[in-house]
């Protein structure tokens, strides 16, 4: 649903990266979107539990839509692309930065 709306993505894809960041997590835009692709990583079942049952939920369509709508993600700046390759967080004045901006 929310693939399918205007997005600020600038946005979106720093907050992706600095949360990460934060969680010692990593982010693989090119692992995500073929996560996405693949379609078997989604969780189809609790997906149908937040639907009315009338509902047929198209995993192709829903997928395509992701891949389409998400692509933004990989779109990293060179700031992001840093934080992203510092799985050790010694880039925490990159990441403060990051962080205040607006």
């Amino acid at each position: 649903m929310f693939a399918t709306r205007p997005l600020d993505q600038a946005l979106i894809r720093r907050l992706v990266v600095l949360k990460l960041w934060q969680a010692r997590g990593t982010f693989d835009p090119a692992r995500l979107m073929q996560k996405f692709e693949d379609g078997r990583a989604f969780d189809w079942d609790d997906l149908g539990q937040l639907l009315r049952r009338t509902i047929i939920i198209d995993r192709n369509r829903i997928t395509a839509d992701c891949v389409r709508s998400f692509g933004f993600l990989a779109d990293l700046t060179d700031d992001e692309r840093v934080l992203v390759n510092d799985p050790h967080q010694r880039e925490r004045a990159l990441w403060e930065r990051l962080s205040a901006v607006g």
